[in-house]
């Protein structure tokens, strides 16, 4: 597989230009860290910077019948160039938009993107680690391709459905991804595990869910009408609705808990440094609350719906908590505070030398933790 990246005005100068936004790597840090990355997905890499318009119009469209896929960070050009937007509708491979910061939250002329429409995925505010995201996504979707399937109304009710060879009944994984339930953060975060836990056998059900300002309600009733979803079309996808396992990172695996709690036909869950108490991770981050934004109000002033929102009672199905040592994200004592507070078939696996996002990566040495835990759910 052959992917082109392609960086617009002024991105040759990362490293010294405004590091609090763009961080502090160069363009050349970068490149070498997407090579590396790509020699491990078995992804030929070729890169182009250019602060001209035309010079990216010309190498995308010389990109025709050379690259697989296309990944793009056109700067300022982003908001005007229905040139280089006519260039990417026209290579016709799959296309990946990148920002570095969050243009949406950045002055009024950033927010609009005349390339979204013709990328497959765009990408804003998850500082360089976006282009890695980005590569992982395209080689996802290039060597499994998966079925989008709609299991609700809205916009963003949609689930990629991955099955491995065979006609099953194959169990399945519902990913929920994390992201503090923020708009930023979609279900490419987990693209990785799915393509891992294919190989081992399982249909993965990747879930997008409501994400944003007061969204808990509907998030949680997201979760569970793709949950529906799943045992509704078991037989036709030759899914096995008798063995859902429901594998949730960070905020995803607050929701894989709520699932867990409500007896809702799954028949186990893999909570991944997990958000298990809202208030504890409230108090953490004061200054930059997820949890009142999730929920759309402070706990002061809504002290009935923080209590309603928290996992009270006994969780009805197996779980296994997995929890980084090293995450500086979510607090591990979140997970080991949980499994002493339920009496039910509960258990923990703290990981020595494993950082927040290292959970849902096949290629840190946490993994085979992780995929050690789900065998034993499943067994």
């Amino acid at each position: 597989m052959r992917i082109l990246i392609v960086n617009g005005p002024n991105l040759h100068l990362l490293g010294t230009r405004e590091p609090a936004i763009y961080g502090t790597l160069s363009l050349a840090d970068l490149e070498s860290h997407w090579r590396e990355r790509g020699t491990l997905l078995d992804i030929a890499i070729e890169t182009f910077q250019s602060n001209h318009e035309g010079a990216i119009i010309d190498v995308i469209g010389a990109a025709a019948n050379r690259f697989d896929a296309l990944i793009l960070n056109a700067g300022a050009l982003t908001h005007y160039s229905y040139a280089i937007r006519d260039a990417v509708a026209t290579l016709g491979v799959p296309s990946v938009e990148v920002h570095i910061s969050n243009i949406y939250e950045r002055e009024t002329w950033r927010r609009h993107s005349v390339l979204s429409e013709v990328c497959q995925l765009t990408i804003v505010g998850r500082g360089t680690d976006g282009y890695l995201h980005a590569l992982h996504h395209l080689h996802a979707s290039i060597t499994s391709p998966p079925l989008v399937a709609s299991y609700g109304a809205q916009d963003h009710s949609t689930l990629d459905l991955r099955t491995p060879p065979g006609p099953g009944p194959h169990p399945v994984a519902l990913l929920i991804h994390g992201g503090f339930w923020r708009a930023i953060w979609k279900r490419d975060l987990m693209d990785p595990m799915a393509i891992d836990l294919i190989g081992r056998g399982w249909a993965t059900a990747n879930v997008e869910y409501a994400r944003g300002a007061g969204s808990y309600a509907e998030a949680v009733g997201d979760i569970e009408s793709a949950l529906r979803w799943i045992q509704a079309n078991a037989h036709a996808h030759g899914l096995d609705q008798d063995r859902v396992v429901a594998i949730g990172h960070s905020a995803g695996g607050y929701l894989a808990l709520r699932l867990a709690h409500a007896g809702s036909g799954i028949s186990g869950a893999l909570p991944l440094a997990a958000v298990s108490d809202l208030v504890a991770m409230s108090r953490k981050r004061p200054d930059d609350d997820p949890v009142a934004v999730f929920l759309g109000v402070t706990q002061r002033d809504a002290p009935r719906l923080w209590d309603q929102a928290r996992l009270a009672g006994e969780p009805t199905v197996p779980l296994h908590l997995l929890h980084g040592l090293q995450d500086d994200t979510v607090d591990p004592a979140q997970s080991e505070t949980y499994v002493r507070r339920v009496r039910a078939d509960a258990s923990i696996t703290m990981v020595d030398a494993c950082g927040h996002m290292d959970l849902i990566d096949p290629h840190a040495t946490a993994w085979r933790s992780v995929t050690t835990a789900l065998e034993g759910l499943s067994s």
